[in-house]
């Protein structure tokens, strides 16, 4: 009783200067440890001036925000790419655009998500298309070519809940013909929600069942951000 009547006594001039202090301390470690670390964080600024310069962001964001999983001696490899990154391959001539026009090519990919799936098997050089062909008898090369051309986009999802699902609205196969062992595919959704999503792709070739990735928020919202010089 004695202890509730002391707190109930503190006057509104203390809990003031209190009240202060923490907010001092809370901005001084922001100073300290980063902005990172109060809040959702600050993008990283890269400035390019260059085709060269534009080709190393390029390199250099490639094994960001990346996630891999092998299954049997299957290998998946699926990236984030940023609007920015999406804007920078529109753009032909950098030295024919600024920065309020790049922001504005930016925004044209607003309430998209894009990924590129790559998929290449161990000791095998040829196009995904052949990869076992003879053991599946239900499928011959023109069906396969079929099915990754144009049918393995209803194959692939991306997972916010149970009750919320996105399908793949944007899809394209870069076919190697067997120059690279590895196989691309570029892919889009269309969706404003930032947060912890499930990507999944239900192959129907590769024997290995359900390929699941999980994707962080946080790899979506602290993305580098691209300043044109």
């Amino acid at each position: 009783m004695i202890l509730q009547m002391t707190f109930r006594n503190i006057s509104i001039k203390n809990t003031l200067v209190v009240s202060k202090h923490y907010i001092f301390i809370f901005f001084l470690l922001c100073l300290v440890f980063g902005f990172n670390s109060c809040g959702k964080g600050k993008n990283d600024v890269y400035v390019i001036s260059s085709g060269s310069d534009a080709k190393d962001f390029v390199e250099k964001e490639a094994e960001k925000n990346s996630y891999e999983k092998k299954i049997k001696e299957v290998n998946f490899k699926l990236k984030y790419i940023s609007n920015d990154q999406m804007a920078l391959q529109q753009i032909n001539d950098l030295s024919q655009i600024n920065q309020l026009q790049f922001d504005s090519i930016v925004r044209n990919y607003d309430s998209l998500l894009f990924f590129s799936l790559e998929i290449d098997i161990d000791n095998f050089s040829e196009e995904l298309l052949k990869y076992k062909l003879d053991e599946n008898v239900d499928a011959s090369y023109n069906e396969r070519v079929d099915y990754y051309s144009f049918g393995m986009q209803k194959d692939i999802n991306i997972v916010l809940s149970e009750k919320d699902t996105i399908p793949c609205v944007l899809y394209h196969y870069e076919r190697n013909y067997g120059i690279s062992p590895k196989n691309k595919f570029m892919i889009g959704f269309k969706t404003s929600k930032l947060k912890d999503a499930v990507f999944v792709y239900e192959n129907k070739f590769l024997k290995t069942g359900t390929i699941k990735f999980e994707i962080k928020e946080q790899d979506i919202l602290n993305h580098t951000r691209i300043k044109i010089d």
